[in-house]
């Protein structure tokens, strides 16, 4: 039970975290693709990497417990997660432009239509870079 505890905790605090996070990546994607018009494949990638780096470093100092293995250094862990985040980013901004795509072929192209696409893929990409996070800081 305890372990779920502290995973529940954890989870909590990387919420948290993942929010401010998410409020930067939100911020400069909604200003680079309505102020800019930026597509959205690229926006999401542009926005994402000052957010992605900022829960990265603020969750592997604050929530998770360091590994004592020692295996590898805090950068050396980055940069398997931002090699991974460059792959999911890629991805799911393929996903997005597609949603994006369709939501056009039946006529939703509403003004808001690239916010929504951003946050309905949200959750999903939160909830798996928790688990990256959480085994990177804590088994490698």
């Amino acid at each position: 039970m305890k372990k779920f505890e502290k995973l529940f905790s954890q989870f909590i605090k990387f919420l948290f975290v993942s929010g401010i996070g998410w409020l930067i990546d939100f911020s400069l994607y909604v200003i680079l693709t309505t102020k800019f018009n930026v597509e959205i494949f690229y926006a999401n990638i542009f926005s994402s990497i000052p957010a992605i780096s900022y829960v990265f470093l603020i969750s592997t100092k604050k929530i998770f417990t360091k590994s004592h293995r020692n295996n590898l250094t805090i950068i050396q862990k980055y940069m398997i997660y931002f090699i991974y985040q460059l792959l999911l980013i890629f991805f799911i901004s393929i996903v997005a432009e597609n949603l994006y795509i369709l939501a056009g072929k039946y006529n939703l192209n509403f003004k808001m239509m690239k916010i929504i696409i951003k946050i309905l893929i949200t959750p999903v990409t939160m909830t798996i870079n928790f688990f990256v996070i959480k085994y990177l800081a804590e088994k490698l």
